[in-house]
């Protein structure tokens, strides 16, 4: 079964000065009405925050309880976006969680793309909260991980220059591990943590003193900024084939600046 919620409100987002490495948010308490096919019931459903960037989802509805939880990516404009799974696989769909919020059309979408989608409607209650932000040294392991996996699979979408489907299917494979936001399919090769997520994550003063993680963050920048100009509008294959190569040369150079550390 697909889920897509639109739900209206609003979230800010500030640095709490007070507390280090801390923010102010809230957690949600709502209430609505849920549809699919021909039934409508009363649905209610909670997200709560365990920190910056992880929070849980229950959504409850007809005596039933639907568990999930999220990995959470907040922008710059205050957008955010969040995947997972469903904790509890069931015959009626898929395990995976797909959030996205707008904030400057104030709407929260969740659910991965499909018919028969289930649908919930309602308010929201904010609870002021304020949540830590992970600060972690340089996770060189799992970010040599994830820029194998872009490199190789950016290299396997210009294999075949003239197979439009092949570069478009490991762009998105790419794409997904460069920004987990950016790809709307599920499942993919990497996990729902992506490298912008471990560069988020590593202490400021320690990334803006980094030379490679200053270099990362910028082909990491540029890369997501061709993967959403392309990945889903593009108009001629050469468009797909000039992302993945650029993509496929500065993740190769990156790979082999890990290699050599």
């Amino acid at each position: 079964m697909h889920f897509i919620f639109i739900i209206l409100f609003t979230i800010t987002i500030n640095t709490t000065s007070s507390i280090a490495n801390s923010i102010s948010y809230y957690n949600f308490e709502c209430n609505g009405v849920l549809r699919t096919n021909d039934v409508t019931t009363i649905a209610k459903w909670n997200i709560n925050f365990i920190n910056s960037n992880r929070a849980t989802l229950d959504l409850y509805y007809d005596d039933k309880k639907k568990s999930a939880d999220l990995r959470i990516s907040i922008q710059k404009n205050q957008d955010f976006y969040a995947n997972g799974k469903w904790r509890s696989q069931t015959t009626q769909g898929g395990r995976f969680v797909r959030l996205k919020y707008i904030n400057s059309s104030m709407k929260l979408t969740l659910g991965p793309n499909g018919n028969n989608s289930l649908r919930v409607n309602g308010k929201c209650i904010k609870k002021d909260i304020t949540l830590k932000v992970p600060t972690r040294k340089i996770p060189l392991k799992k970010i040599k991980e994830i820029v194998f996996i872009i490199k190789e699979h950016s290299k396997y979408s210009i294999n075949h220059p003239e197979d439009a489907d092949n570069i478009l299917r490991h762009l998105k494979h790419t794409c997904h591990a460069i920004d987990s936001s950016l790809v709307e399919e599920r499942p993919m090769p990497a996990g729902e943590e992506s490298l912008s997520d471990l560069l988020a994550s590593i202490d400021k003063d320690i990334s803006e003193k980094n030379d490679f993680i200053i270099n990362i963050k910028k082909v990491s920048s540029n890369s997501k900024d061709i993967c959403k100009k392309y990945l889903y509008s593009w108009e001629k294959i050469d468009e797909l084939l000039e992302t993945a190569r650029y993509i496929n040369t500065n993740y190769s150079n990156l790979y082999n600046d890990l290699t050599s550390k």
